[in-house]
């Protein structure tokens, strides 16, 4: 049997006193979008997969693990705004309206969407041919793209409904990015609290640590502090160091000019060892570009470029300086409103009035959602969130009553 422990011990160590619990925080604009890959319908002809689907990741995980809490951050539309303001490219290739529609009514935002589709369809038919070098013309979107941008928002608003019933938090900001709110959180921890974040996008691997791991849903694997340098190659501390060199394409933010990952991999070859800091890599660079001049060599351009910070794309301002605001999650850019929004839901118990599987039901009756709607399915379904709704009852019991 346990021996009780002295008040006078407890009081010179407090920290025997700490029972580790564990937290779910789930990038919610991940999950959903792979999630939607679902072609489930409801009878009206509404498309339903992604709400399925992302209830029964939810589910299944639930079922694994025993969640004290569980979390949902959403992007909103706009919500990259906080980046566009350090770096006016970005996410440029994926149309996006940054700065037009943050702190505006809904009016205003239909007027200017409206605008700009008015003058692009002028500069579309009238304008010449873009020359090389001018601001990057945005992809045209696929019919999955389209699809997804069709039902994205009403799938996402109806899992929110449901959230509230299941004591689960969630959390949109209209400026602050999913991945800086999960980051945000994770900075302010607490000591013994374990996490667990669901998201297939390789961003959040820098947060991992030995109390933070990553569930990717798309290969189904649990990433770690463990495992990580075996999966990936390399140790997780060069997460930040590689996208700062290497950018991001599919976020439009730039790289040193003609550097592969191939390249610097044979300039730091310790990078797959060790954690390597940009300076380390620059320096390497000086190096080399200076034994090409002792032998009479003309250094190599790309070796040049890392010393110099030449990027890709135009910046104004140092690229080594810009990239790491963009990418580094250490430092995340959360607004103060976003902040304190997660300072006041982290831990706060939740008043279970009006919050029933009851409601719920009526809610999957209401919105058709097919695979849900007979009794004993959904029953059966939601039977491992019923652990995580009794826990926060029981808080409530505890802290308010």
């Amino acid at each position: 049997m346990a021996q009780p422990i002295k008040s006078k011990i407890q009081e010179a160590h407090p920290e025997v006193n700490i029972h580790p619990f564990l937290t779910l925080l789930i990038d919610g604009t991940n999950l959903l979008r792979i999630s939607m890959a679902d072609t489930k319908r409801n009878t009206s002809g509404y498309h339903i997969g992604g709400i399925f689907q992302f209830l029964l990741q939810v589910k299944m995980l639930l079922k694994k693990y025993d969640f004290d809490y569980v979390y949902v951050f959403f992007d909103d539309e706009y919500s990259g705004e906080l980046r566009y303001r350090v770096y006016s490219e970005y996410k440029a290739n994926r149309d996006k309206k940054y700065g037009e529609h943050v702190g505006i009514s809904d009016y205003m935002k239909k007027y200017n969407d409206t605008l700009k589709n008015m003058q692009k369809y002028i500069f579309e038919k009238k304008a010449p041919k873009m020359e090389e070098g001018e601001p990057i013309k945005p992809k045209e979107k696929s019919d999955y793209e389209k699809f997804i941008e069709e039902n994205f928002a009403r799938e996402r608003d109806t899992l929110c409904k449901y959230f509230n019933e299941l004591f689960i938090r969630w959390m949109i900001d209209e400026e602050t990015e999913g991945d800086d709110l999960i980051a945000y959180y994770v900075k302010n921890k607490k000591q013994e609290e374990r996490i667990v974040i669901v998201s297939s996008d390789q961003d959040l691997t820098q947060l991992i640590s030995e109390t933070v791991c990553i569930y990717d849903p798309r290969q189904k694997k649990i990433i770690s502090h463990k495992n990580f340098k075996e999966l990936k190659g390399f140790p997780v501390q060069n997460v930040v160091l590689k996208k700062i060199l290497l950018g991001d394409v599919s976020d439009n933010i730039g790289n040193i000019s003609q550097l592969s990952e191939a390249r610097l991999m044979e300039l730091m070859p310790e990078i797959a060892e060790r954690p390597v800091t940009v300076q380390e890599v620059r320096n390497r660079a000086q190096q080399k570009c200076d034994e090409r001049i002792a032998e009479k060599k003309k250094p190599l351009k790309w070796q040049e470029n890392i010393v110099n910070g030449v990027s890709n794309k135009h910046y104004d301002g140092d690229f080594y300086e810009i990239n790491k605001i963009l990418v580094d999650l250490s430092e995340p850019l959360v607004t103060e409103a976003a902040k304190e929004e997660i300072d006041n839901m982290r831990y706060n118990v939740q008043d279970p009035e009006d919050r029933t599987f009851e409601n719920l039901y009526s809610f999957i009756l209401e919105d058709d959602i097919t695979d849900l709607r007979s009794d004993k399915v959904f029953v059966s379904f939601f039977e491992p969130f019923k652990k995580l709704v009794n826990k926060e009852k029981e808080r409530y019991k505890k802290e308010i009553l």
